[in-house]
């Protein structure tokens, strides 16, 4: 099921909880305290590097990314047990905060930090809400498990997402999203 979700609903708990225990914000890194005295979600480390045709490189951090309208996508993966609950923008949104779109018949090339790389279809993201995770049940992506952040797509929701040609398309780690025009 996916629907839309005030990021602030991801880590407010067990901020809640911190700051109630007289622990704060101070010293925890990735964590600060909003404007409205309410502290902010925590974030993952790094950010992700946008590139499209002959343009420069633009790299969003991980604030900007939080930033972004966030989606929860609770599924199974091949790679975890039982249905997950992962939260994060519409890819097509992270390009767009970039200036990048993508194409009908174009391809988004997917790099991770150890130079996996994947081409997936711009169909894809027109035909499911595919999101650049950045939480699984609520806790920030780490490197240990998939992060700092985790192309998701909506598995449980369409039979046709349980073919292996598209778990090779959930890579994880991610650093760097390419378009690549459509062919001629």
């Amino acid at each position: 099921m996916v629907r839309q979700q005030d990021r602030r609903d991801v880590m407010g708990r067990a901020l809640r909880w911190a700051a109630g225990a007289g622990m704060g914000a101070a010293g925890w890194p990735g964590i600060a305290w909003a404007g409205s005295g309410e502290p902010a979600a925590a974030l993952p480390g790094g950010g992700l590097e946008i590139h499209e045709g002959a343009r420069p490189a633009m790299v969003l951090s991980a604030q900007a990314l939080a930033a972004l309208p966030q989606r929860t996508i609770s599924t199974h993966t091949a790679w975890t047990d039982g249905v997950r609950k992962f939260e994060g923008p519409l890819v097509t949104d992270v390009l767009g905060a970039a200036g990048a779109v993508l194409a009908p018949g174009s391809k988004l090339q997917v790099r991770a930090l150890n130079d996996y790389v994947v081409e997936i279809p711009a169909e894809d993201f027109q035909r499911w809400p595919v999101i650049a995770a950045w939480t699984m049940d609520g806790n920030v992506l780490t490197r240990r498990d998939k992060g700092p952040f985790w192309i998701v797509y909506p598995r449980d929701d369409d039979r046709v997402l349980r073919d292996a040609k598209y778990d090779h398309r959930w890579a994880w780690q991610l650093r760097q999203l390419t378009v690549r025009a459509a062919s001629r």
